[in-house]
């Protein structure tokens, strides 16, 4: 298969998600006996561990080819996403532990990215990677010793910021000002959005706000990293950003009134659903690229090392990078 453009670009790695997904919870269902809050955290912890190794730059197969890459990472990232919520009630932290480390976690994901990496810059891999890794654990449990839950609705606007704004206006700053700032309108638009679910009369941790919330995510993400921010790619910014907010709180509405008023699925399940969507989504972007969409064989080494990097400075093709 040729390397597609955007929209089949985007579409046939979409179809696998989706099929990966929906496997994914009828395994933890039927086979595992799991609720859809339990099948959610298994599938985060997953989507963290994909982003950890993502940083290794397919280190130790960097000599591998698509899908061999993919499904060697994707084991590995099951595997050890799977055993996270095992070894902290091990350790003798039960399950109201797993959301907020996990929510922890991710703003450990948001600083590595923020500051482009900077705390590994010069490591040679599986240093650079595992302290990544150790970065972050420490991070998370610093902060849920000291400060509890960090809730994720910053999250929203940290894929909003990163990937349809591509880091502008702050693009050419130099860190730390640069990763501070990138962290100051990602708060300010968390803020506005927290207000937002106020206004309405509901709040990020009631099932209502919940499943809106992680179903903006999923539109977020799938169009400007998995569909590239097509088909606005050529449009400039302010307005491309802006552009890719009103595109994505629109198919979040249409999304959402499927969901509730056609599919007529329970509020607090269907959230946790889409967070298993969402997992599988973000994930096989991380590990697999476009593939199948995209062979590997027409990439030069130069423009692997670019999909890699891809993970730290947004979607390939999406515009302009830090």
């Amino acid at each position: 298969m040729p390397t597609l453009k955007q929209p089949l670009r985007g579409l046939i790695p979409t179809f696998f998600v989706i099929v990966l997904s929906l496997l994914f919870i009828l395994l933890g269902e039927q086979i595992f006996n799991l609720t859809a809050g339990e099948i959610a955290v298994y599938a985060l912890f997953f989507v963290w561990t994909a982003f950890v190794i993502s940083l290794a730059g397919n280190w130790p197969v960097s000599k591998w080819k698509q899908p061999a890459v993919g499904l060697f990472f994707v084991t590995v990232a099951l595997v050890l996403g799977i055993l996270h919520p095992f070894i902290m009630e091990w350790l003798g932290y039960g399950p109201e532990w797993a959301w907020p480390m996990i929510s922890n976690l991710f703003l450990g994901v948001g600083l590595v990215m923020a500051f482009d990496n900077g705390l590994v810059a010069g490591m040679k891999q599986p240093r650079a990677v595992f302290s990544n890794a150790l970065f972050m654990y420490i991070f998370a449990i610093v902060a849920l010793l000291w400060f509890g839950f960090v809730p994720a609705i910053w999250f929203a606007m940290f894929v909003f910021v990163f990937f349809w704004m591509e880091k502008w206006p702050f693009q050419q700053t130099k860190q730390p000002a640069k990763g501070i700032m990138l962290f100051v309108v990602m708060g300010f638009f968390a803020l506005l959005l927290e207000y937002g679910f106020e206004f309405a009369g509901t709040s990020f941790f009631n099932p209502d706000a919940g499943l809106w919330f992680v179903t903006f995510v999923w539109w977020l993400v799938m169009s400007s990293w998995v569909f590239e921010t097509w088909p606005l790619q050529k449009v400039k910014q302010p307005a491309k950003g802006l552009g890719g907010l009103i595109l994505s709180v629109v198919l979040t509405l249409v999304s959402y009134f499927i969901i509730v008023d056609v599919l007529a699925i329970e509020l607090g399940a269907a959230g946790m659903y889409v967070w298993v969507f969402v997992s599988w989504l973000y994930s096989w972007d991380i590990i697999f690229g476009k593939w199948p969409a995209e062979r590997p064989d027409k990439l030069s080494t130069k423009d692997k090392d670019v999909t890699r990097q891809d993970t730290i400075d947004g979607p390939a093709g999406g515009g302009q990078k830090a």
